[in-house]
């Protein structure tokens, strides 16, 4: 069961990267060309930044269930240096399920609320206002279902905190002291 967890929850989090990753390359054209537009034709697109916006919100909320899966979250961080090393799974715990009832808070008004605005459209880009209110229940879904699969399968990514470690220049050896 862990196995299948950690497996789907890699997957999950990959999957989510690699769509905020897109629209974050989307967002830097659409910013480099509203500057361009502005500099080199003496003309902005009114559009680009709402689009930029729009896409802004959804990255953030993609790349918050990569975070969850990577455990890159400073609170969990903080806290877990103040208990005993023992109770670390415990914190860790009591931590996402306060995050796991915020999903369950965001989901609920989100929802209503991203279908009132299922009518209405951008003024500038046309786009229908469904799209960037649903950012916020969608991305607190997944996130919700990134909680869960970290639940069943420890709360470690799948390369057991090597790439945690690997990014906060952590150099631990079998005792797990610095070397």
């Amino acid at each position: 069961m862990t196995r299948i967890a950690t497996s789907a929850a890699r997957l999950l989090a990959r999957s989510t990267e690699v769509i905020a990753a897109l629209l974050l390359m989307a967002v830097t054209v659409l910013n480099l060309t509203q500057v361009g537009g502005r500099y080199f034709f003496s003309t902005g697109f009114s559009w680009t930044e709402e689009v930029m916006r729009y896409s802004m919100i959804w990255l953030m909320m993609l790349g918050s269930v990569a975070c969850i899966f990577r455990v890159e979250h400073m609170g969990i961080e903080a806290l877990e240096g103040l208990v005993n090393p023992k109770l670390v799974r415990f914190v860790k715990s009591a931590l996402y399920s306060v995050a796991a009832i915020f999903c369950v808070v965001i989901i609920y008004y989100g929802l209503p609320l991203a279908m009132r605005n299922a009518a209405q459209t951008a003024p500038a880009s046309g786009i229908p206002m469904i799209i960037p209110y649903s950012a916020l229940p969608v991305g607190a879904a997944l996130m919700l279902v990134q909680i869960a699969l970290s639940w069943l399968s420890g709360f470690e990514p799948d390369d057991g905190g090597a790439a945690n470690n690997h990014m906060h220049g952590a150099n631990t050896g079998k005792n797990g002291v610095g070397q």
